[in-house]
């Protein structure tokens, strides 16, 4: 299976992206997503956590406050490491099961630190979602009503812009219309068709 991994800054539309490849049948992975389901009270990753975090991290509803947890490993490389090493493998492992039954010519995986986590050897094309950190800073305190603060402290744990388009294969604009977004993702889509079909001929 050709594996294209698509990453992005924070609120630079990886979701938007990964949505509109979806349209075209193609079977789109999400690591943030799994690492969401497995950190949920039945998820294996769970008890860990808290081992790991303490119980302040617990809401009312018994699940893992994200937010609070965020602010925890975006202060401290330690933590952050911490909680990496409990959840990349079973990311990891359920990513594999995922592309082993996807039946599209290629798969697009979701990884919002690829290049931080030194995944690229993961995948045969990596392709970054651009946007302006202004805008970026915007979509996220409209999403997820976190504070400009908060969203600045997870930003100084990736890498800028600039360095994260030099690493990537392609790189995609999302500064401007849907209209241009889509015309951008219909011709990469045909690219990675013809890569998918060219590695499958090797």
């Amino acid at each position: 299976m050709f594996r294209v991994g698509l990453t992005g800054g924070i609120g630079s539309g990886k979701s938007t992206v990964a949505d509109m490849f979806s349209k075209y049948n193609i079977a789109v992975i999400d690591t943030d997503l799994i690492a969401h389901q497995i950190s949920q009270p039945d998820g294996p990753a769970y008890a860990a956590i808290i081992d790991a975090f303490g119980p302040d991290i617990v809401a009312d509803d018994q699940t893992i406050d994200r937010k609070k947890l965020a602010r925890i490993v975006f202060n401290s490389a330690e933590k952050k490491r911490l909680l990496e090493h409990i959840i990349h493998p079973l990311i990891w492992l359920i990513v594999e099961q995922q592309v082993s039954t996807a039946s599209s010519p290629y798969c697009i995986i979701v990884v919002p630190l690829l290049f931080e986590g030194n995944h690229q050897s993961r995948f045969n094309a990596t392709l970054a979602v651009d946007c302006p950190d202004k805008l970026r800073i915007d979509r996220v305190i409209e999403r997820d009503q976190r504070s400009e603060d908060d969203i600045e402290a997870i930003m100084n744990h990736q890498i800028s812009s600039d360095k994260r388009n030099q690493l990537a294969d392609d790189v995609i604009s999302n500064n401007s219309t849907l209209d241009s977004l889509q015309t951008s993702i219909r011709q990469l889509h045909e690219k990675y068709l013809s890569l998918a079909n060219n590695s499958e001929a090797i």
